[in-house]
Order: structure tokens, then sequence, then C-alpha cells
């Protein structure tokens, strides 16, 4: 099975009460306004939806909520990532009872790999595991293995069902190596997991981005995409400068404390997050409303 995901994809993050439970109210609330914004994707259950910190019981909770949400309107990247390559296997089975488009992994964490082979064991069991397409997340500041692009290349060539990769190494090298061995096969989606790389990135062929500061601003992150394709340079040159400029909100704590402040202001959902990351002051509240304020997105009165 081939497919081919494009544009922007939000990692949302996983609106969650006092007691670490998923708010419902908050989720579908904010998936609904990710849509309404023009985002392309949802990625679910990445590093911004706090997917090691949830429960099983939550996180499955999450996968339902956002495909009876989404219903179809955009697809659906769930992220499997475990510590074992048998754990991903059954996050995989649990996943896929769901309406979602895609799975998506890093090689297992905690243990980092010893070379290619274990890496690419791993990815021809889980996609072997499964019939739904199988993206590539590659993160290893976060999981303490780098999958080299010649690897990406075989498994893309090799593994009928891997159609993509969330690159997040921000090595604008990879990227590039990616592109030259990939750039030129359909059925295969270079997606940079970077916000300062993404409209570079995209005008030189990625097929789109997977950012996380696409939950706070959706709107300027698809304006971007657009105007990537569109190779409308000076454009993308202001966005992308906008774009960082709004950047500033992850400088106040925990990126994902950070985000979910910004979701409290906004209106979406609470501001809790799952333990033991703990939220901003009240200080940086202030910080981040005046931030939120100059970029448009809430008004100075709210």
């Amino acid at each position: 099975m081939k497919g081919r995901f494009e544009g922007i994809l939000t990692p949302t993050i996983t609106p969650l009460d006092e007691k670490e439970r998923i708010d419902e109210l908050g989720f579908v609330k904010h998936l609904n306004r990710l849509i309404d914004n023009g985002v392309h994707g949802i990625y679910l259950l990445g590093t911004s939806g706090e997917f090691t910190t949830l429960t099983n019981a939550e996180r499955q909770r999450a996968v339902e909520i956002a495909a009876n949400t989404v219903g179809g309107r955009v697809p659906i990247i769930c992220g499997v990532m475990d510590s074992s390559t048998q754990r991903v296997v059954q996050n995989i089975e649990i996943a896929q009872e769901f309406k979602i488009d895609a799975v998506a992994a890093t090689p297992p964490y905690y243990y980092p790999s010893t070379g290619d082979a274990d890496i690419v064991d791993f990815y021809k069991t889980i996609a072997q595991s499964t019939d739904l397409p199988v993206v590539i997340y590659n993160i290893p500041v976060m999981v303490k293995t780098a999958i080299p692009p010649e690897v990406v290349r075989d498994l893309a060539e090799g593994v009928e069902n891997i159609v993509g990769i969330k690159d997040s190494s921000g090595d604008w090298t990879n990227y590039l190596k990616m592109l030259a061995y990939l750039g030129d096969n359909e059925d295969f989606s270079i997606m940079l997991g970077s916000y300062t790389l993404a409209g570079a990135a995209i005008l030189f062929g990625a097929a789109g981005a997977v950012i996380s500061i696409s939950n706070v601003d959706p709107k300027t992150s698809v304006q971007l995409y657009d105007a990537a394709k569109a190779r409308q340079i000076d454009e993308v040159h202001r966005l992308q400068k906008q774009i960082l400029e709004l950047s500033k909100l992850y400088g106040y704590g925990a990126a994902i404390s950070c985000l979910k402040a910004c979701m409290e202001l906004l209106g979406v959902c609470s501001h809790h997050t799952a333990s033991p990351l703990l939220p901003v002051d009240d200080a940086a509240r202030g910080e981040l409303r005046d931030l939120l304020v100059e970029h448009g997105l809430i008004y100075s009165g709210s």
C-alpha cells in the first residue's frame, strides 16, 4: 500500500484535565479549530501530544476521540512509539481499530540502536504487522538513535507500505540527502519537523511540515506552505520570519507547557500537562499573552 501526505500536519497537543485524563471537549474544539484553519492533516500522539506520559487507556481514548471528530476530513497519522518492537506492534493493533490513515514510529527508545541493521529490522517488522501506511519518525535528540538517509532510502524502496518520514533532526544536510535519494518518488513523503527549516525545505521539494507551532497559529503555518508551493520567495521569507518571532513562546518553560499555556489563553483548552511537566508561571503567562496579542491571535482586552 502506498500513499502520500502533503501540507501542514499539526502534531496536536493532547488536552488534559487536572487528573491527566483526556479533556474531550477541549480536544474536539482544538481539532475542529485546526481543520477550520486549513491544516492538511493531524499528527496524533507525537512528541507534542505527550505520548510517553499518557496511560495506555488515555492514549486509546485520544485516538478514538480524534478519529470520531476528524471524521475523514483530513488524514490522521497516529504515533505508535514505544520502547520495544512488540510494544509498538501492540500500539498499532490498538490504533488500527479506529479510522486512521497511517501510523508513525521512532526506533524504540531507551536502548539506542547499535547500527543500521536493527533499525531496518524494526521498521520491516512493524510494517509487516499492518496494512496501514507507516511513517518513519526521526527525532534523535529524544530517542538516542539517528536514522541515516541511506536507511530511509532503502526502507522506502524496499518496503511497500513505508510511505514517508517526519524528520525532526534539524539537520539540513540530512534533508538534502533524503531529497536527492527520494525527491522523485511520488509515493514517499518527506516532511520536516522543524519550523525553522519548513519554508526552505518545502521550496526545495519537501511534501510538507509537521510543526508544533501550528497548534497555536495554524493559519500562518498553512500560508507558509502555500507560499512555498507557489515559489513566492519574498512571502515565504515574511511568513517564516513571523513564525520565528512567534516561536519565542517556547522560551518560558517546557515546550509542551508553553504550548498548552497558549492554548488556554486562546480559549481552546486548559493548560494541564502530564506529570512531571510543570505549568508555566504567572509571569510567563502574562508575557505569552502579550506575544499572542502582538501576533493578532487574541485581542488585547480578552
